[in-house]
């Protein structure tokens, strides 16, 4: 049946105003709900192998007498260009990022472009108090966060071996109320089977000291979103304990374990923690991802995990270390503008 042209025209107005009102609601929900504040992002960087560093490393070593195998050994410390191919990822998805903070022993990658107007050094000195350094302790690095100069009240922290692997909008990291997002893995109890284990294990009875805690988790090893102020306000409702891990020159079971700021916040109801396994493009764990993108790098394709983490750990191989390269280098193999 032929449409009279006043039905056509109806029809036809009707169908605009479907396309304007889809488009309004698109609009509404990724732009206006869009958080517009400044999100920064921390790093923390060491070079292994330079070494004055070294021999600064062996003498305090000495003064400690006995350490544990997990706080001392190489791979703690050994670099091998993954920040440079973690830059490349956020670069390319993580264009909104407004500075990108690395903390340093008053080191300096080679190939980095300090230069770049997102680029900003933080030296050890900076942050920390003279008593507590020098310091090897990524913990007690961590418990300087927030008093980072310049550093936004909404900021992202990663590793040097985190990486982005799609494009991702602030409001995966932060609620609309500017709330961190938390990515964990809940467990039936704590543990403390490791060393990691039971810094986590201590931050957990230290929450549980003082509010209604009834579940345990474990962090995703991946990049974590953080409120400056909320941190600042953890530290300071655990002074001692923080005190302790900042002073801990190297890594301690006793060490208290930054989840401590997450799992305070969601007792003050101001973060959402997700149970990362009702996420299918959520990262697998460090080890699952090496061991499958090691036989074939196009299995992150398929999985299209939106972060995921290639880590160092003791007993690492050369040959290991040659094929994260060789993955890192076909997964982000154009320069960034943060390279020399």
């Amino acid at each position: 049946m032929k449409l009279p042209d006043k039905s056509k025209k109806i029809l036809a107005t009707l169908g605009c105003l479907l396309v304007l009102t889809i488009g309004y609601i698109w609009f509404y929900f990724n732009k206006v709900n869009e958080v517009d504040y400044p999100v920064d992002m921390v790093y923390l960087w060491v070079n292994g192998h330079d070494e004055e560093w070294q021999k600064k490393k062996e003498f305090w070593q000495a003064q400690y007498g006995k350490l544990s195998d997990n706080a001392i050994n190489k791979a703690r410390f050994r670099q091998f260009d993954e920040l440079k191919y973690s830059l490349r990822s956020i670069e390319k998805n993580l264009p909104w990022l407004r500075y990108i903070f690395i903390v340093t022993d008053n080191q300096t990658p080679e190939w980095l472009n300090t230069n770049h107007p997102k680029i900003k050094m933080v030296n050890h000195m900076d942050i920390f108090p003279e008593s507590a350094l020098p310091t090897f302790n990524s913990v007690a690095i961590e418990t300087r966060l927030p008093y980072i100069d310049e550093l936004a009240e909404h900021f992202l922290f990663a590793n040097d071996d985190n990486y982005v692997r799609v494009p991702l909008n602030k409001s995966f990291f932060f609620d609309k109320n500017g709330n961190p997002n938390v990515f964990v893995k809940f467990k039936k109890k704590t543990s403390d089977k490791n060393m990691w284990l039971s810094q986590i294990k201590k931050a957990h009875e230290l929450v549980a000291s003082k509010y209604p805690l009834d579940y345990a988790v474990t962090p995703s090893h991946n990049i974590d979103a953080y409120r400056k102020s909320y941190f600042l306000d953890t530290i300071n409702e655990f002074k001692e304990e923080f005190y302790k891990t900042t002073h801990s020159k190297f890594r301690q079971p006793t060490d208290v374990q930054r989840i401590i700021v997450s799992l305070t916040d969601n007792m003050k109801n101001r973060t959402n923690i997700f149970d990362k396994s009702d996420y299918r493009h959520f990262p697998p764990t460090c080890n699952k991802a090496f061991s499958l993108i090691s036989r074939d790098f196009l299995t992150l394709d398929e999985e299209m995990p939106c972060l995921f983490c290639l880590n160092d750990f003791e007993g690492k191989t050369d040959r290991e270390i040659l094929i994260t390269l060789k993955i890192l280098e076909c997964l982000f193999p154009e320069k960034s503008t943060f390279e020399k």
